[in-house]
């Protein structure tokens, strides 16, 4: 499922630590990592098994695994 990772870094740390924001995702089972926004607001998208989510929530960096879904309008 695609889900959107809002992660705890300032621009500055996400320009400095990119790399390593996408191999502890790897590690914990993210896929097709999409790191566009990830030095402007600290959010990438990412491919992942349901049984993977609570493991990337328990990453430090992580603030919030939401999944992708539908967006109503007000």
């Amino acid at each position: 499922m695609l889900v959107h990772i809002t992660l705890n870094l300032t621009p500055a740390e996400s320009e400095l630590q990119a790399e390593a924001v996408q191999e502890a995702l790897t590690r914990a089972g993210a896929r097709q990592i999409d790191t566009r926004y990830l030095r402007r607001y600290a959010l990438v998208s990412a491919e992942v098994d349901e049984a993977q989510i609570d493991g990337i929530r328990a990453l430090e960096m992580v603030l919030d695994v939401e999944p992708d879904g539908p967006v109503g309008a007000l």
